[in-house]
């Protein structure tokens, strides 16, 4: 009778400690502004990134006028 006690009692508390709560509002819109600011430094990374790239292969202001600008048309 003890024994069949101990493992319901066992039982439970494994179920118990098997249920977590869930998050609150506010512990999910903390999670998703994190996600997303991360998200916005990875991106303004990358476009920093290529810019400095582009303007190795052609640095602004070096481009040559379209003819239109020029008058030539």
């Amino acid at each position: 009778m003890a024994r069949g006690a101990a493992c319901c009692a066992l039982a439970l508390l494994a179920a118990l400690a098997a249920c977590k709560r869930e998050p609150t509002f506010d512990e999910r819109y903390a999670g998703a502004q994190k996600a997303i600011r991360d998200k916005a430094s990875e991106l303004d990374r990358d476009m920093a990134t290529r810019s400095a790239d582009a303007d190795e292969v052609a640095p602004r202001g070096t481009e040559s006028a379209s003819p239109m600008a020029s008058g030539v048309i």
